[in-house]
């Protein structure tokens, strides 16, 4: 059960990602047309800073919930 709601996640996440990705867009496209889009939202870099950081989140809360592993010395190994 827990494989294949991996899997499952795997493939829905990408789907989701694309239909807020193209909201957003849409989004930004009205209000540059409009004249109300703030200057900072106009650079591609606010978008990637929060791609970025919720990846990075995502994945450490992946590594902490379910993350298993039964050597000594957690997912690294051994300390030496």
């Amino acid at each position: 059960m827990r494989i294949a709601l991996g899997v499952l996640a795997l493939l829905v996440a990408p789907t989701v990602a694309f239909f807020l990705w193209a909201w957003l867009v849409r989004i930004k496209r009205e209000r540059r047309l409009a004249g109300t889009l703030p200057e900072w939202q106009a650079l591609p870099w606010t978008n990637l800073a929060i791609a970025g950081l919720t990846l990075v989140v995502g994945a450490m809360l992946w590594i902490f919930f379910f993350a298993e592993s039964t050597a000594p010395g957690g997912l690294l190994g051994p300390t030496r």
